[in-house]
């Protein structure tokens, strides 16, 4: 199981009222958690005892005393950092070791919650496929944009699309034999949603990447990529957490792909990296 802090991370934003309650109480306080009984949580909370041992269930512990022995051994392995946002104020060496765990431990959880066969068929599809058709917006169109340029390299066929109605007209002369791959963070974008219905119309094979894989674009797509999204700090300038799990996911599909067909990728990667080489040569000149 990994680290139970993360996991809450992870649970709150899609727990019930009194659960977020009982989690922010744990994250805020997890060393005192450990001393109390479940009648003593149960108080501090405002909650009941029953609330606290069915939501042990839920994070699939063996009851309470379950819970406080993964929470001491959390507390171990975070060495005394703590598990929260960057807070005004902070200096530079606080906001690095606090976004050093928070990387470290969102990537373990994606790395933990990623499916292999999943990524097999997508890397098929891929292969198979005559064209792949890129969709993501604002933050997620960063990962789009990153993947379309590496699947250049690869000498896949790709389009990008951060808007609605071009990646519509996209689909509307696709073939059957394209393949979609949305990035939605939520999944439930009424673009991406829309976007994924008239895939599935048109016959294309679909694929979302996204951090809540019991979204309606999860639902609809084909195959779905899980991304993880632990929270983010109220003061950020944008979905950094989020992105990195991302780009993570990105990454382990496309080097899989050059993986199993690695006989096929390594001229077109050994081109593209000769060609760059002269372009950057003759600007040097």
């Amino acid at each position: 199981m990994e680290n139970i802090l993360v996991l809450l991370q992870n649970i709150r934003n899609k727990s019930s009222k009194k659960e977020r309650v009982l989690c922010d109480y744990i994250l805020d306080h997890p060393t005192e958690v450990m001393q109390l009984s479940v009648q003593s949580l149960a108080e501090r909370c405002q909650i009941s005892a029953a609330t606290v041992v069915r939501f042990c269930r839920r994070l699939e512990l063996n009851g309470y005393s379950d819970l406080k022995l993964h929470l001491s051994a959390a507390v171990q392995e975070t060495k005394g950092q703590e598990y929260t946002e960057i807070a005004p104020g902070e200096s530079a060496a606080q906001i690095s070791a606090k976004l050093q765990l928070h990387f470290e431990n969102a990537l373990k959880v994606t790395a933990n919650h990623l499916d292999n066969q999943v990524i097999e068929k997508i890397v098929t599809a891929i292969h198979s496929a005559s064209q792949v058709q890129l969709f993501g917006l604002v933050s997620s169109s960063l990962v789009v944009q990153d993947i379309y340029q590496k699947f250049s390299r690869l000498g896949i066929l790709a389009t990008v699309n951060n808007d609605i109605h071009l990646a519509a007209t996209s689909l509307a002369t696709a073939s059957s034999k394209d393949v979609l791959l949305v990035v939605s963070t939520s999944g439930t974008t009424a673009e991406v949603v829309q976007l994924l219905q008239f895939a599935q119309e048109k016959g294309l094979v679909t694929v979302l990447m996204t951090a809540d894989v019991s979204s309606r674009g999860a639902q609809l797509a084909d195959y779905v990529l899980a991304s993880q999204n632990l929270g983010e700090s109220t003061i950020r300038p944008g979905a950094s957490t989020s992105l990195v799990t991302e780009f993570f996911v990105a990454d382990v599909l496309l080097f899989r792909y050059v993986a199993k067909y690695y006989q096929e990728v390594q001229p077109q990667l050994r081109g593209s990296r000769q060609l760059i080489e002269r372009i950057n040569q003759n600007l040097n000149q």
